[in-house]
């Protein structure tokens, strides 16, 4: 077993990794002999704290967390071990869980019987003529060691202390630990003097006295406590303080534990008596520890083992001896017992402690919440007083549009004399007549609300407005105030209304949005050139009506776009959706130079919206211009949506390739006609305004001659 040992070089490791790796490498380097590496790691549970108003927490709360400790245990061995695989050695790791670390490594060293062992230092003072060992982990562990191991302290990558393993020690160790494991009957056949072992004590390692000095022998061994010697050296009897060589004795080993020194260092005192080879006593010998609370309730216990040496009488000296054997069982049963219920007070303890620390970080973990909980209060308190503001923006946006459609409605009546008057249906008849808005019913739905089919005496569209809020109550009346007073055959006629529900009533227009027939949804035909030809001239002729058919006010519809452009049942252009119109009318005062425009959120579809509205939030017809560019753009080549397609169609016209960028479904277009229809629709989508034509000046014309050269209309 020694030489299996000797063969093992122990490396005391931490849980820092990076730091303890040096120790490690050392060794390894140093490794003289070709002997194993084992890893030894103490692991100290996480810090107790103190003791709270209340435990909180269940234990299941408390093993978690020391199992936690654990697996970041098994983290760092790991670590440890495949470093040592880098370094191309094979190494063991052994772990132990203690409050100490330094009590740890003694532990281990015990265990293991280690007779090499390497341990770190924090700090070292290298120019003192005496080598400090550094750290008082370091200092503990040589100065409290067996001295039959050897220790190595390590600082930095640099061995800065050595303290030697003695050659006599580490062969009473041996032979101590041969006894131990070989039980009671380590003591048979033993012959000679009394052997008093101070393993631990630092300058009495080994006394042998004579037969007839063995009193004064623990008398001397004792001499640095004089509260004990009093008990030890004083005899039973008069006469019995010299030992017999005839005497029979009987085998004892007492160990004494739990005194301290003059510097309160613990020692350990084994002191055993051999009895001679005439006597046969089979039941051995006990082994006993006493604390310094048992060794002052019995000093005739000790005092009793002199008694043994100078007995002249053999069968006298039997009975005291059985009776000190039964003393020694009695003082071993009453340690035991004290010990079992020591162990379990601090299993209380411990518990109680980690219930504390569990409650006192719950309440860290509360307090936590409570500080997240205020900010979030805060924040949303800034969010509500952000709403409010937005909604009484809104509130006001609201008041002017509808002051405004007010406004708009006298004019109305004052200039044309009279008001279309449209009819009102009440919520129960358009559910009736929609299958209380059946999912079957529906034909579309977008940002606006729903759409669904119904029958008021011929087929119509109910567009359900978003009620919520004041946008769908300003989309509703502006459209109702716009639709319920223009008439334009490429305008969406409205039949009716529904205030209750916010709900528009229009003429059902079968063949559904430009959108969805250039996509050709639901498998549709494509359209033909001729008829894209004519749906823009009929949207042209319709925004020339908007932009000067109603002066002195001016119509700019502000969501141009394909999706708001529908097809009756002969593809005949119908334009819809004016929620987001706006009025725009001059002063009396104003010329017709004057461009009128009006300062609004900008609102609309990218990428029809007009750059400069985006930018500038100045509304003018020049927006709806833009927006016709690009959808004339779109008609010529299909694409959707119509993302960069200026830059693609412009890019194309000057490399003389536009050909490859019409929409094949339409047909094959005129060469000539798709190159002047592109031209137009760059002038018209260029991002200066000023620089867009006018549709009523020469627009429409242009787009008339294109669909018939000859002249005709």
């Amino acid at each position: 077993m020694a030489d299996h040992q000797d063969m093992i070089t122990y490396v005391a490791v931490g849980k820092d990794v990076e730091d303890c790796k040096s120790i490690l490498s050392w060794a390894i380097e140093n490794n003289v002999g070709g002997s194993r590496i084992c890893i030894i790691h103490v692991h100290k549970p996480a810090k107790l704290f103190p003791l709270v108003r209340s435990l909180m927490t269940e234990r299941r709360k408390v093993r978690e967390r020391l199992e936690t400790g654990r697996q970041s245990m098994h983290a760092i061995m790991k670590d440890y071990f495949l470093f040592c695989q880098q370094k191309g050695v094979q190494a063991q790791t052994q772990t132990i869980e203690m409050g100490s670390i330094r009590e740890g490594i003694l532990k281990l060293i015990s265990k293991y019987g280690i007779r090499k062992l390497v341990i770190g230092s924090t700090s070292a003072n290298h120019y003192k003529r005496k080598v400090e060992v550094g750290s008082k982990k370091a200092k503990y562990v040589c100065k409290t060691a067996p001295l039959s191991c050897q220790v190595q302290v390590i600082c930095k990558g640099h061995l800065i202390f050595t303290r030697e393993a003695s050659a006599a020690d580490t062969e009473t160790g041996q032979q101590n630990l041969n006894r131990s494991r070989s039980g009671p009957s380590g003591y048979n056949n033993r012959v000679g003097s009394p052997v008093i072992e101070c393993s631990d004590y630092p300058k009495l390692r080994s006394v042998t006295v004579g037969r007839n000095r063995s009193t004064t022998a623990l008398a001397a061994l004792i001499a640095p406590f004089p509260e004990r010697s009093k008990e030890l050296s004083s005899p039973t009897s008069p006469g019995d303080s010299s030992y017999s060589a005839s005497s029979p004795t009987r085998p004892v080993e007492i160990t004494l534990n739990g005194w301290n020194d003059r510097n309160g260092k613990a020692l350990q005192y084994s002191c055993s008596l051999s009895p001679p080879a005439a006597l046969d006593y089979s039941r051995s010998s006990s082994t006993l520890d006493l604390a310094p609370s048992v060794v002052q309730q019995s000093p005739r216990l000790i005092a009793s083992s002199s008694n043994i040496s100078t007995s002249s009488n053999g069968a006298h000296n039997v009975v005291q001896e059985r009776s000190l054997e039964e003393q020694l069982q009695q003082a071993m049963a009453a340690l035991k017992k004290e010990a079992l219920v020591r162990q379990r007070a601090e299993g209380y303890m411990i518990d109680a402690i980690r219930r504390a620390q569990d409650a006192e970080n719950q309440r860290d973990k509360y307090i936590d919440e409570l500080w997240i909980s205020k900010e979030q209060e805060t924040s949303l308190k800034s969010q509500l007083a952000e709403l409010q503001k937005e909604r009484d923006e809104l509130q006001m946006e609201r008041d002017h549009a509808l002051k405004e459609a007010e406004g708009l409605k006298r004019k109305e009546e004052d200039s044309n004399g009279y008001m279309l008057e449209l009819p009102e249906f009440s919520l129960s008849k358009i559910a009736e007549v929609t299958q209380g808005f059946h999912e079957s019913q529906k034909i579309g739905q977008g940002g606006y609300g729903n759409i669904y089919i119904g029958r008021l005496q011929t087929e119509v569209a109910i567009k359900m407005l978003h009620s919520h809020g004041s946008q769908g109550s300003q989309e509703f009346q502006m459209e109702v105030n716009v639709l319920g007073q223009l008439r334009h055959p490429n305008l969406v006629k409205l039949i009716g209304s529904c205030p209750e529900a916010f709900a528009l009533i229009y003429e059902y227009l079968p063949n559904g949005s430009l959108e969805d027939r250039l996509k050709c949804k639901d498998n549709s035909p494509p359209l033909s050139w001729e008829t894209r030809l004519r749906i823009a001239i009929e949207l042209c002729s319709v925004l020339v009506y908007l932009h000067s058919s109603t002066r002195p006010r001016t119509i700019v519809h502000g969501d141009l776009k394909p999706a708001n452009i529908l097809l009756d049942s002969s593809y005949v252009c119908k334009l819809s959706d004016f929620g987001i119109c706006r009025v725009l009318s001059r002063n009396q005062s104003s010329s017709d130079s004057v461009t009128l425009s009006h300062n609004t959120v900008p609102k609309g579809t990218l990428p029809y919206l007009d750059p400069e509205f985006l930018q500038r939030g100045v509304l003018t017809v020049k927006s709806d211009v833009y927006s016709f560019g690009i959808i004339l753009l779109q008609l010529l080549t299909g694409k959707s949506p119509p993302y960069s397609i200026v830059d693609e169609v412009n890019s194309a016209l000057l490399a003389g390739n536009f050909e490859s960028l019409l929409d094949p479904s339409a047909g094959r277009w005129p060469l000539e006609v798709a190159q002047s229809l592109a031209e137009l629709a760059l002038m018209c989508s260029d991002n200066n305004r000023k620089r867009r034509p006018d549709l009523g000046t020469g627009v429409l014309e242009l787009l008339e001659s294109l669909r018939d050269p000859a002249g005709g209309t």
